[in-house]
């Protein structure tokens, strides 16, 4: 359900929900916006976001988890979680669920935002979410310099990674074969573990990394 929220009006609104409010600018967006405030601006647009459903944080907490302690184990980068801004233009400031900064790109990490591209972004799709992430945010990443973009269908169990030149699709998800990043190379996460999170805790996966 999409919802046009006029400033100063309250919408009380059940369940997911998904408010747009067009014609914001840059400036606009940095007061409304907060770190309680699940909020990014989408070409000009200001989209507000219900609270993450359990299935959505649960992915996303494994996740951000595993790329934290695989990062700096092997130094390749530091990642980053939602409610930090991805600043690509005055009208594009997303924040996407999880973005990864390889280490020659570490001078885009500001204090309230990555004033740039990601190398690597990771979109936990909803109902909600998933027109906007895979026609709207997904092109302009791209187009803007992000090298390796995931989109992870949880209703689906459906994994798509898509780069400048090609995508790749990972439908299987109790197959044990490990995702491949072009960007991190030789990968050590399997597709199942992603689906099984219980039965594969991250300490217990890369206790031996």
């Amino acid at each position: 359900m999409t919802v046009l929220l006029k400033f100063g009006e309250e919408k009380l609104i059940d369940k997911e929900y998904i408010i747009l409010q067009p014609d914001v600018t840059e400036a606009e967006f940095w007061e409304y916006a907060n770190e309680d405030m699940n909020c990014e601006l989408i070409n000009g647009v200001l989209v507000i976001h219900s609270p993450a459903p359990e299935l959505h944080e649960s992915i996303f907490k494994y996740l951000l988890t595993f790329f934290n302690i695989y990062l700096e184990k092997t130094g390749k980068g530091k990642v980053y979680g939602s409610r930090f801004v991805m600043r690509l233009s005055p009208k594009w400031n997303p924040e996407p669920d999880l973005m990864i900064i390889l280490p020659n790109n570490y001078s885009r990490i500001q204090k309230n935002m990555v004033d740039g591209p990601a190398d690597i972004v990771i979109e936990i799709l909803s109902k909600t979410t998933k027109e906007i992430d895979l026609t709207k945010k997904l092109p302009k990443f791209l187009e803007s310099g992000v090298q390796e973009v995931w989109m992870i269908d949880p209703e689906e169990k459906l994994i798509t990674i898509y780069t400048p030149a090609e995508k790749r699709i990972y439908t299987e998800s109790q197959s044990k074969e490990f995702i491949v990043s072009p960007v991190l190379g030789q990968l050590t996460l399997k597709i199942k573990w992603i689906w099984n999170r219980d039965e594969f805790p991250v300490y217990k996966i890369l206790e031996n990394f």
